[in-house]
């Protein structure tokens, strides 16, 4: 049998031979320590492997999807998987960066011209095309992020043929075995529960935009978004990015098109909400008045445009429908007369929100009162219409007033035919300011005509004292 030599033993093994062949020396429980020591190494190495790998798939992805903010936080996990000081992480760091964000390409005109291709902004910064000025073209090296790593999985010791009965040196083989082992096994699972936590997470939360956006734009009248929602929510697009993209597309300026109305006209751009309240609000009033023909897309549209209140509408509308639409037709022609209008509805010409409403109010007003005279025989006119207006006077003070002049005028004016040389006229403007602005100079004007008529025939004429007055009583 073949002897050892003891000095191999105790110096760390060695081979011998016996004559019939070499025979390998016993492991020491030195050799054993170190065999395990480099396989917790290796292990270590794997778990550094796998974080580096599950921080770079992240960024990968974070900048698929443009997450800017994503990509940066997954390029400092990269680094920190791959350790070293601060620095080295931070530079490690930028160079995941670059290595995951494609450059951009040069065409032939920026080549010439000399431009370059440049990382800027650190470890929030992107590729940029930096301008030159017919200089060397210097090529941008990219750094080799996320080297493939070979470590041992689970590592196995061989521990047969290690010549020791020591227990606490056999305890801790088995202890650093069993480490080893539960560290792979561990860090290989929480990386598969990461993934699946992520992935679900990632679904839950497209789902959830995609409910709660197609909702919203459904309400818009904007249901021809849904595909395009639902293509931004599951490329990882959070809610108000989606919000936000959706804004610029051609269908929701259209939906909202007032706003660029008001843009132009220096007006607050309504969000959503108070645009489709105003809407309901608009089309309420006008149902409530009976008017349908104006309950549509175009006039409301016109109305937020011209950022026009409920309160004005309403009293718009009421002009339009108790002093237009159910008027005389006498006041209807007089409208016409006065201002040119044509046949066309003119509730339509009330309710245009390019006109304004005090005008309207007016025109009307002038309107009632012209046609008032009318019925009394008398062309009141535009000018004076619209003056009676502006003093306030309605149209049953009209209606009474020039039934009042209509009855003293012509005496007035046969009287005034006939003194008119003498004395001063009264005529219509004259028995107007007296009636309706109870001017005392045309008052005497016409008093003047009455006592020379009775001066002159001593009474005969038919005229007495008492028909002098006019009774005006506090009507006007």
């Amino acid at each position: 049998m073949a002897r050892v030599n003891p000095k191999m033993l105790i110096d760390g093994g060695g081979d011998y031979t016996d004559g019939s062949g070499t025979v390998t020396a016993p492991k020491t429980s030195a050799q054993a320590l170190q065999e395990l020591q480099d396989s917790v190494t290796a292990g270590k190495k794997f778990v550094q492997s796998k974080n580096v790998e599950i921080a770079t798939i992240a960024l990968e992805q974070a900048v698929n999807t443009g997450d800017k903010a994503g990509a940066a936080e997954a390029a400092k996990a990269v680094a920190k998987a791959q350790g070293g000081s601060a620095a080295v992480q931070a530079a490690n760091a930028i160079s995941a960066l670059q290595a995951a964000t494609p450059e951009p390409t040069l065409t032939a005109a920026q080549v010439a011209r000399g431009d370059q291709i440049k990382w800027v902004g650190g470890v929030n910064g992107s590729w940029q095309v930096i301008k030159g000025t017919n200089v060397t073209q210097t090529s941008v090296q990219n750094p080799i992020v996320n080297p493939v790593v070979n470590p041992v999985v689970n590592p196995v010791v061989d521990t047969s043929n290690i010549q020791t009965t020591d227990p606490a040196v056999l305890s801790l083989i088995q202890s650093l075995q069993n480490q080893i082992a539960a560290l792979s096994a561990s860090n290989q699972q929480a990386a598969i529960d990461k993934a699946a936590a992520d992935a679900a997470a990632k679904k839950e939360k497209a789902e959830s935009a995609i409910a709660v956006l197609t909702d919203r734009f459904s309400r818009y009248g904007l249901a021809s978004l849904v595909p395009k929602i639902k293509e931004l929510a599951i490329g990882g697009a959070s809610e108000a990015t989606i919000t936000l993209q959706l804004q610029e597309t051609d269908e929701y300026r259209q939906r909202f098109r007032a706003n660029q109305d008001r843009i132009k006209k220096g007006l607050r751009v309504l969000d959503p909400g108070d645009y489709l309240g105003l809407e309901d609000d608009y089309r309420q009033i006008l149902r409530a008045y009976g008017l349908k023909q104006f309950d549509n897309d175009d006039y409301v549209t016109q109305f937020i445009s011209n950022d026009i209140s409920t309160t004005e509408l309403s009293n718009r509308v009421a002009t339009a429908v108790q002093r237009v639409q159910n008027a005389d037709p006498a006041i209807l022609t007089t409208l016409r007369s006065f201002y040119g209008i044509s046949d066309n509805d003119l509730v339509a010409y009330v309710l245009d929100p390019n006109q304004q409403f005090q005008k309207i109010e007016r025109q009307v007003a002038a309107a009632e009162i012209g046609a008032a005279a009318k019925l009394q025989g008398i062309n009141a006119g535009v000018t004076v219409s619209e003056q009676l207006a502006a003093q306030g006077i309605t149209k049953a003070q009209a209606q009474k007033g020039y039934a009042t002049i209509a009855d003293i005028l012509p005496t007035t004016e046969k009287l005034s035919d006939i003194y008119g040389k003498t004395l001063d006229e009264y005529r219509l403007g004259e028995a107007e300011q007296e009636v309706f602005n109870t001017l005392a100079s045309a008052q005497r004007k016409r008093r003047r005509l009455f006592e020379r008529e009775i001066a002159e025939f001593s009474g005969q004429s038919g005229l007495t004292k008492g028909s002098l007055g006019i009774s005006t009583g506090g009507t006007y």
